[in-house]
């Protein structure tokens, strides 16, 4: 995946292969697993972003390797939901750098309400 003053997103039942390279110059790329075909064993993401941002949203059910240096940007890795792995659940490994960019990893409990929903159970505790 290239992105070049542009903007990409994979999202939905899509097949993740072994291995896939996502590079963002000056564009945004923005990869959701929630949803995707990985293969038993582990699948690595390279990830180049020069001026640019990439995001990758993980399930809690994944194990994750994330290596990525960043020089005079960032790259986390953000947890909002806690990690529900078994030894045998597949691995995603992402690994890169980031140049003046940023890249993130959430980790995000597809199932879990959004703001929306948290409000509405809030305000019904209230009344």
């Amino acid at each position: 995946m290239v992105t070049f003053l542009s903007s990409v997103r994979r999202e939905g039942d899509w097949i993740l292969p072994r291995l896939l390279r996502v590079v963002s110059f000056m564009g945004n790329a923005e990869l959701d697993l929630s949803r995707a075909l990985l293969a038993s064993g582990t699948s690595q993401i390279e990830v180049k972003c020069v001026l640019g941002s990439i995001t990758i949203i993980v399930p809690p059910d994944l194990r994750l390797e994330c290596e990525v240096d960043a020089v005079l940007g960032s790259a986390e890795v953000v947890r909002g939901a806690p990690s529900a792995t078994t030894p045998d659940a597949p691995a995603v490994r992402v690994t890169g750098t980031s140049f003046l960019g940023s890249v993130e990893v959430k980790i995000v409990d597809p199932d879990a309400p959004g703001w929306f929903g948290k409000l509405r159970k809030r305000l019904a505790k209230e009344t």
